[in-house]
């Protein structure tokens, strides 16, 4: 019991990117044809969002005052964004997969609410107190604020056209957080970029959260595609935003992809030259999110620009999101193994001896933040 006390105590936000990573990696999987695989991902997606979700509102509920602390914690704050992504990624795999608009409509209201109060209380947060320099807190996980703006952007342009006549207003919304999304990557970059240059970083600050630089501008090219695709679909003047839509979302996904090859380079760096040790931490599936995420963009990219060949990057780059998700989740379910069967250990021992051992040893947290 006190296994599972401690789980939700120090229950860390990024384990929703593992939802994020799961899903759209089923629907980049849907696109190139490999369909049991997307149905599979699918199912465990629905299994891990209740899991996951619900042990996060028995934190609310038992550990008030930790949740506090980490929206308040710079370092963390903006992470709680994984979460609103989470649900809406969720709600287009039910679109995508098993054509279920009306269930992703849920997903799509309950995105919404989630972004509205996230949003607000985690940058009032920073604006209030954080008063800490720049190089201490700012990183890459930063810029999940802009993958959960875009997307409710994303699947609001997917349902849009299931709106019937509320179809343009819907549209008009998703427009507006997708520029809102935009208008955060652009602020966020440019701080993450003047903090990699100007600012020593150690080995173990870098990947994974900075592979969100590449996963946010990913997730913005999505939004734009389905956009640009759904604009014929949907009464109203949008056919006038088809070009700017077009011009700004090839943009995107150019930039997404100069970022690769740094991306790789610093992991290089990282793992082969200063020789750190792979440890699992969830921030691991802030890599994995946006490897599938480039394969579905590039693909509705293809779609929405009319340019076919672009959508051969996919087939091939699935291949690596396939790959890292298995790595990580692998490297997860061992990590909680071990986790459960250390905290186990100590009943089988006497009282006198735990007793020895709080006093000089630190006492063993779940896994957490990382």
């Amino acid at each position: 019991m006190s296994v599972i006390r401690n789980t939700i105590r120090t229950f860390h936000p990024a384990y929703f990117a593992m939802v994020m990573s799961t899903g759209i990696i089923s629907i980049a999987a849907n696109f190139l044809g490999f369909r049991s695989i997307a149905y599979g991902l699918f199912y465990i997606n629905i299994f891990a969002y209740v899991i996951v979700l619900s042990l996060q509102l028995l934190r609310v509920r038992m550990f008030w005052n930790n949740l506090y602390n980490d929206l308040s914690n710079p370092k963390l704050s903006l992470v709680f964004f994984t979460i609103v992504a989470g649900t809406n990624v969720l709600g287009a795999q039910f679109v995508n997969i098993v054509n279920q608009p009306e269930i992703a409509k849920i997903f799509w209201y309950f995105g919404i609410f989630l972004w509205t109060i996230i949003s607000l209380s985690t940058f009032n947060l920073l604006f209030i107190k954080c008063d800490q320099r720049i190089e201490m807190v700012l990183h890459g996980g930063w810029l999940t604020a802009t993958v959960g703006t875009q997307s409710v952007a994303v699947l609001g342009a997917l349902l849009a056209p299931k709106f019937g006549d509320y179809g343009s207003f819907v549209m008009f919304c998703s427009f507006v957080w997708w520029m809102i999304g935009s208008f955060l990557y652009m602020v966020l970059i440019t701080l993450i970029i003047y903090r990699l240059v100007f600012f020593k970083i150690s080995p173990d600050a870098l990947v994974p959260p900075y592979w969100i630089n590449m996963g946010a501008l990913a997730i913005t090219t999505l939004a734009g595609s389905i956009l640009c695709i759904n604009i014929p679909k949907v009464a109203g003047p949008y056919a006038d935003f088809l070009g700017f839509t077009k011009g700004f979302t090839l943009f995107f996904w150019s930039f997404g992809t100069w970022w690769i090859p740094f991306l790789v380079i610093i992991g290089i760096w990282k793992y082969v030259f200063n020789k750190t040790q792979f440890k699992y931490t969830p921030l691991y599936w802030g890599m994995v999110f946006p490897l599938g995420m480039y394969t579905a963009c590039t693909f509705r990219l293809a779609q929405a620009i009319q340019i076919p060949f672009i959508a051969n990057i996919s087939k091939y780059f699935i291949y690596a999101a396939f790959v890292a998700w298995t790595f990580i989740f692998i490297n997860m379910l061992r990590a909680m193994i071990k986790t459960v069967t250390t905290k186990e250990v100590a009943p089988a021992k006497g009282a006198a001896a735990i007793k020895e051992e709080k006093l000089t040893q630190p006492q063993i947290t779940s896994i957490g933040k990382g």
